[in-house]
């Protein structure tokens, strides 16, 4: 018990820690001072104060939001599937996001209408579609099949992404196509404090349902016979899991690109310290998460300043050798 709070404790103060050091790094750098001088003192003419909380602080907020989430989410595909191996990518419910925000981004439909900003709304409709298509694909005799849904997710994602490269291929506007492309990588540079509550309440909405589903995910990963013989409803679970998936992928999708790798390496590193079974597993591992992509993006902005490289860029160095090292383990599920 005193190790776990012990892990949230130091996971929490790495992550104050890191926003400190992220409100320093922009086009002009910044003390603590500084920083401090404008939570307690803001002045709204002050142009780097402004900087700090309108430009800095949504865009750290927004990253920690987003990290957070596709850690959750890949929990809950490794979980659903009992496949190490598993994340929201490989169901294409991110590539149905992407999909749904390209749409918007491409201007086949306004991108705001009455003052309501839509690329989350489209991606959230996408991440829906492709993932009903997908778990079509993987029902059969009234069960969904993990590894048929993995391998419709994986054809569909590519077709998907197929659909994305066409749209960005066929555009004429070099404006709209290299903000496209450089949103597809994963970028918090559209971050700002109107993109920040989508993501946000999706995200504690769906900690506070799987609050209550905690023991059901555990039972899942000794296998579906197993959690069938504990008295488990093993389909309804993984309809609320895809459902939770979709929704939550949907809007960290729309408001920071893809992002690859997040919901693979996290779950992982969360097992490794808690155990398989832990009862915080899922909070801890969205707080991790949310560590995770606040270090990347500050390292983003020291190799590539002020912007910073693509997100996805730097989750990629990471995730790439991660996923390497799961293959040469052979053992994907989780029964003990």
């Amino acid at each position: 018990m005193m190790r776990r709070v012990s892990y949230f404790i130091l996971a929490l103060l790495l992550i104050l820690v890191v926003l400190v050091l992220g409100l320093q790094v922009g086009s002009f750098d910044t003390g603590i001072a500084t920083v401090f001088n404008a939570f307690m003192h803001y002045n709204p003419a002050d142009t780097t104060q402004f900087a700090i909380l309108h430009l800095r602080l949504p865009r750290l907020v927004l990253a920690l939001v987003v990290g957070a989430s596709l850690a959750f989410c890949g929990y809950l595909m490794q979980a659903m599937v009992n496949n190490g191996l598993a994340d929201p990518y490989l169901l294409g419910t991110a590539a149905g996001a992407s999909l749904g925000a390209v749409v918007v981004f491409f201007g086949f439909v306004p991108i705001a209408v009455a003052g309501f900003y839509l690329p989350p709304v489209f991606a959230l409709a996408g991440a829906f579609l492709v993932t009903l298509v997908v778990v079509l694909l993987g029902y059969r005799k009234g069960q969904i099949i993990p590894s048929q849904l993995l391998l419709g997710g994986i054809a569909l994602s590519s077709l998907v992404t197929a659909i994305v490269g066409l749209l960005t291929f066929l555009s004429d506007s070099e404006g709209k196509l290299k903000s496209v492309i450089f949103w597809s990588m994963g970028s918090f540079e559209r971050a700002s404090w109107n993109l920040v509550p989508y993501p946000t309440v999706a995200l504690a909405v769906a900690l506070v349902v799987f609050a209550f589903y905690q023991k059901q995910l555990n039972v899942l990963l000794l296998g579906e016979e197993r959690a069938q013989a504990l008295g488990i409803r093993v389909a309804q679970t993984r309809w609320v899991i895809l459902g939770t998936v979709s929704v939550v992928t949907g809007f960290a999708v729309a408001t920071s690109g893809p992002i690859g790798f997040v919901g693979l390496i996290i779950p992982h590193i969360t097992r490794g310290l808690l155990g398989t079974t832990g009862r915080s597993n899922l909070l801890f591992c969205a707080f991790v998460g949310g560590l995770f992509m606040l270090l990347c993006d500050l390292l983003s902005r020291i190799i590539y300043p002020p912007a910073g490289l693509p997100i996805g860029i730097i989750t990629s160095f990471f995730g790439v050798p991660f996923f390497v090292y799961l293959l040469f383990r052979k053992n994907y599920n989780f029964r003990g």
